[in-house]
């Protein structure tokens, strides 16, 4: 079992819930892990940050797993252990840990550095990655994306400017016909990677696409979420 784990707190979104990191990184110190709790997982990848290389070397306890490996994948590298700590509990994570240490209160040195981490509500890191093994190389999130998010290269399909993608908009995700795009902060699956079916992504129309990415647009904005673009 490797003994180095790192926790993705999620900071601008609220799928993992904040308390429960704290309680697992309390948990996991005490059974002897090294922890490193990070903000946001997507946003060093996004920026190619040097540590994530150091990441991948440890068992990463993050988003869904599909949606994980894609995102590392992202960034080259390919050979990593997940654990979901969207959905599972923090007595599954820890089970499969190998943790018996029973916490119920979390150490305030987590809870501080966790709340500490900078909150960038309609601005966080938001872009697809591409599960390779389910996608055609068909290209048509390529032809759909206006901001230039994706471009062919060698007749196979790469997102290459993450940046330009357009904070909480999955509307590429809908156009593809073999779900392989993943957009780890959506809400429902298959697009955030989860294996659950809430939502058809799969030969959609432009206009349904149309209509679809609008009351996405008017969901977020009742939430008080600015978009980016």
């Amino acid at each position: 079992m490797n003994k180095k784990i790192t926790i993705c707190a999620c900071a601008s979104r609220t799928f993992i819930d904040k308390n429960k990191v704290a309680l697992l990184a309390t948990a996991a110190s005490k059974a002897g892990f090294d922890v490193d709790v990070v903000s946001d997982l997507c946003e060093l990848c996004e920026d190619k940050d040097k540590k994530v290389h150091d990441i991948a070397q440890t068992t990463i306890i993050a988003c869904h797993e599909r949606a994980v490996m894609s995102l590392m994948a992202f960034v080259g590298e390919d050979d990593c252990r997940c654990i979901n700590l969207r959905t599972k509990s923090i007595e599954k994570v820890q089970e499969e840990l190998g943790i018996e240490t029973d916490v119920t209160v979390a150490d305030e040195a987590w809870t501080s550095k966790i709340a500490m981490f900078k909150k960038k509500l309609g601005e966080d890191a938001w872009y697809p990655t591409i599960d390779k093994d389910q996608c055609a190389e068909c290209g048509k999130c390529f032809e759909f994306c206006p901001f230039g998010v994706y471009e062919m290269v060698s007749d196979r399909v790469r997102v290459v400017n993450p940046h330009n993608c357009k904070n909480n908009c999955p509307a590429c995700a809908r156009s593809c016909p073999a779900s392989a795009i993943i957009f780890p902060k959506y809400e429902r699956g298959p697009i955030n990677g989860g294996k659950e079916m809430q939502e058809s992504a799969v030969r959609q129309g432009s206009m349904e696409l149309y209509g679809a990415t609008l009351r996405d647009k008017l969901e977020y904005r009742r939430a008080g979420i600015r978009l980016k673009k």
